[in-house]
């Protein structure tokens, strides 16, 4: 991370645990995981955060996730997001590669990178029974190729998770796509993870070009922006918190 923001490429960050957790972004806002399981293993017991969100997006592999007292299949592109007060928990069905977002962070990073100390850590979550706490009706669980698709003349943005807390917006450019005009935000962080194809980006006063499992992220005050390479390619763009991005992207729709 640098004053302009952050860039990693595939497979960068801070590596946790031998590498089987990568932390993305470590912001009070957001925190993001990359996390990689070689078989199918457990993951985390139920347990529910009074505090924040906690989202899930599969880039390979296949998760069984627990919400209140069901577990449900999500394999490659499919997400869910549990809001506070809801018992969750998953477990991996086999090899899998797939991204944590916890919105605000809640502590979470700081009790990873504790944990991979050996120390005791600790964070905004708590152990409980299935079936306890709120039940599961405002939580989000999109199978692959869900959500609300938004088709623009260049591109297709399809809004996959829309809170307060955290928007979550699979976009699918073709290349003319040339992307908004550079712009800060004052309030949230906005970051993007490469699915497919090569993207362009502007952070700060520098200018990279990322490819497939490149990971950036503009934190308040950081200018911004992003067009498409020479071929289609796929990104998650993050909102967190929101900010009303999800809205506004309607309101263009």
């Amino acid at each position: 991370m640098t004053a302009d923001g952050i860039f990693h490429r595939a497979g960068e960050g801070q590596a946790l645990f031998g590498g089987r957790i990568v932390i993305k972004a470590d912001f009070e806002q957001l925190c993001i995981t990359e996390s990689q399981f070689v078989r199918a293993r457990p993951g985390a017991g139920p347990h529910v955060h009074r505090l924040h969100a906690d989202s899930f997006y599969v880039l390979e592999g296949g998760l069984a996730l627990l919400v209140h007292d069901t577990e449900h299949p999500l394999g490659p592109g499919a997400c869910a997001c549990l809001p506070p007060g809801v018992v969750h928990g998953f477990r991996s069905t086999s090899a899998a590669r797939f991204l944590n977002f916890h919105t605000p962070d809640g502590g979470f990073a700081a009790n990873l990178q504790a944990l991979d100390r050996g120390e005791a850590g600790g964070f905004d979550s708590f152990d409980v029974p299935i079936g306890r706490g709120l039940p599961g009706i405002n939580v989000a669980v999109l199978p692959t190729g869900e959500g609300e698709r938004l088709e623009g003349e260049t591109r297709v943005a399809t809004i996959k998770i829309g809170r307060d807390e955290l928007s979550l917006i699979e976009f699918d450019l073709q290349p003319e796509f040339e992307g908004p005009e550079p712009h800060t935000h004052d309030d949230r962080v906005d970051a993007f993870y490469v699915l497919e194809g090569e993207v362009e980006f502007q952070l700060g006063d520098k200018k990279c070009h990322a490819g497939a499992g490149a990971f950036v992220a503009a934190p308040p005050g950081v200018v911004h922006t992003f067009t498409s390479g020479p071929g289609r390619s796929r990104l998650l763009n993050v909102h967190a918190p929101s900010g009303g991005f999800h809205d506004w992207l309607r309101e263009l729709g």
